[in-house]
């Protein structure tokens, strides 16, 4: 969703500054954005006329003239978003058109098909350092994760070397937007620029593989989508998109688009699509130095470009538009004639950004898009103003150590004695063995006032060098002989009361296997001593109002499971 800051003072007013607005905003920029004679155009959405209060006959109305205005210069509709292709009509020109569109108040925005340019500048080819892993603290979260191979990401661009040695293994059926055919059906995504084979190194050429460079993710599979068929690279705004939407709609979850054009409407409307399907669009900020502050988008992530010197490069964007920046300038990366070569730009720090989030997100496939967005920002390390910077500069490592902190994992017993009652059989490998039969025994005692009890205690170690353990639970299977229904008590260690804390009961029957977990809530840090040790007891009573029986507590097979959340 893309929020504008302006104020308007009467409708009358409101329709000035918008005509003024679409003037000042749409504009033919040679080697930017170029008009097509063409026009993308989104009639108001019903949701947005339901919170006016518009009756459904109004609604009706106002969609079917939205419809009806654009029809004899119809050239295709996207039904996923609801967007028309329309040609500029003889006599008129894009900004005419868009304004007499938007007069009429039917429409959410009428923006042309511009035809865009790649963001990246040419630089010095003598630096040959990928400088950009250690400042985004790449190989720290290496020695934690270094992507997933079955985690596919897209690069909507020029093309891509599909015989370059630090790609071919990685590449997927890819598609051509252009001509609108999957390579299957004779689309070609072959690179006619060297763009697209640039921008896919920076963001996951293959790493440890004794060739060559390093994405920032070093097994992802490639879904290469080809935006453009001419030299120049240049490409159809709808082109870009239409690839965009193929992409996760075909099984990619970070797509990332390094292209200008991004303070338009069209850009969110895309964004909101994909994140519905399950994925995250990235866009490069551009390369002009402009103030984006005139917008904020909820579901696209845009990527701005910082220098060696952890500060803003001098061609990028920056603003409120902007959400992260990340390293653009004199990137080392793969080049179209199967070397590799250094390049500048926003489009650089887009596909920096797509190797970063993919990483973070292979971690745990299951975390949704918003909740991979807020890994990604809240992990940023502040280089400077958020008026300038947005979210900040991202830092990969901590991302990853922030997703592996929503995993949850498993951890054996490590120690295990009778704590009330008489030893009869097993042993730690007892508790330690998922076989059942294989049980750790204890001799139940008789007490008068509280009944025939046996109690076991066991304990965790838990690594606690990653970061603080921020839940734990204990799951133990469990078996009481005799003929008595028992009840049996978890209890975990406080370390800072040194009493044990009753955390769950189970009742069971007898001489049946049954489970009892043992959950902490909140206060996790209550329960982890200083070295990691999480110490149970799990205790079997049957009241004394059965009599005395003689009994067994055996324990079948225990784990623990846990999770981390990092420090910084």
């Amino acid at each position: 969703m893309k929020f504008h800051f302006r104020l308007v003072a009467s409708a009358a007013l409101g329709l000035a500054i918008a005509a003024s607005s679409i003037a000042s905003t749409i504009q033919n920029i040679p080697g930017v954005q170029e008009f097509t004679g063409q026009m993308i155009v989104r009639p108001l959405q019903v949701d947005d006329m339901m919170a006016k209060n518009w009756t459904a006959d109004k609604i009706t109305t106002a969609r079917n003239r939205a419809k009806g205005r654009l029809r004899s210069n119809y050239l295709r509709y996207h039904p996923e978003t609801d967007e028309y292709v329309v040609r500029v009509p003889w006599g008129k020109n894009e900004v005419s058109y868009s304004a007499e569109l938007m007069r009429t108040g039917d429409y959410q925005y009428a923006c042309p098909n511009y035809r865009l340019y790649p963001t990246n500048n040419p630089n010095d080819p003598l630096f040959s350092q990928q400088w950009h892993h250690q400042t985004i603290q790449s190989p720290l979260a290496w020695n934690f994760w270094t992507g997933g191979s079955n985690f596919e990401v897209t690069f909507v661009d020029t093309g891509i070397t599909k015989t370059h040695p630090d790609l071919k293994d990685l590449l997927l059926p890819g598609y051509n937007s252009v001509d609108r055919k999957t390579e299957a059906e004779g689309g070609d995504i072959t690179d006619i620029n060297g763009h697209g084979t640039h921008v896919s190194g920076c963001g996951a050429a293959a790493g440890n593989n004794g060739v060559g460079v390093s994405g920032v993710g070093w097994n992802f599979k490639i879904r290469f989508v080809k935006t453009s068929n001419v030299a120049s690279g240049g490409a159809a705004f709808d082109d870009i998109m239409t690839g965009a939407r193929w992409a996760v709609d075909h099984g990619s979850k970070t797509i990332s688009a390094s292209y200008s054009g991004v303070d338009n409407d069209v850009v969110s409307t895309t964004g909101t699509y994909i994140k519905s399907k399950g994925g995250l669009f990235l866009y490069a900020a551009g390369n002009d130095a402009r103030d984006l502050s005139g917008f904020s988008y909820d579901d696209v992530i845009v990527c701005g470009a910082s220098n060696e010197q952890d500060g803003k490069a001098s061609f990028s964007a920056y603003g409120r538009g902007v959400g992260v920046f990340a390293p653009g300038t004199n990137i080392l990366s793969t080049t179209m004639d199967g070397a590799y070569g250094l390049a500048s730009g926003t489009s650089m720090a887009t596909p920096v950004t797509n190797g970063a989030v993919a990483t973070i997100w292979s971690v745990n496939p299951t975390l949704t898009p918003d909740e991979v967005q807020t890994i990604l920002y809240s992990t940023c390390d502040n280089i400077g103003s958020s008026s300038i910077f947005g979210h900040g500069r991202i830092n990969v490592f901590r991302g990853v150590l922030l997703s592996l902190s929503t995993l949850a994992r498993d951890t054996t017993i490590s120690d295990v004695g009778v704590q009330t009652g008489t030893y009869s059989s097993g042993n730690l490998g007892s508790v330690q063995d998922s076989n059942l039969n294989n049980a750790y025994k204890v001799n139940s005692v008789y007490s008068g006032a509280i009944g025939t009890i046996a109690a076991t205690n066991m304990a965790c170690s838990l690594p606690t060098d990653q970061g603080t353990i921020s839940s734990f639970s204990l799951a133990a299977t469990f078996k009481v002989t005799g003929t008595k229904p028992t009840s049996v008590l978890g209890y975990v260690l406080n370390v800072n009361t040194g009493n044990y804390d009753l955390v769950s009961t189970k009742g069971a029957f007898p001489n049946t296997d049954t489970t009892i977990n043992l959950k902490l809530g909140s206060a996790t840090s209550n329960y982890v001593a200083s070295d990691g040790t999480v110490k149970v007891i799990l205790r079997s009573v049957v009241p004394s109002r059965f009599g005395k029986t003689n009994n067994q507590l055996l324990i079948g097979y225990a784990k623990g499971r846990y999770s981390i959340a990092p420090t910084f």
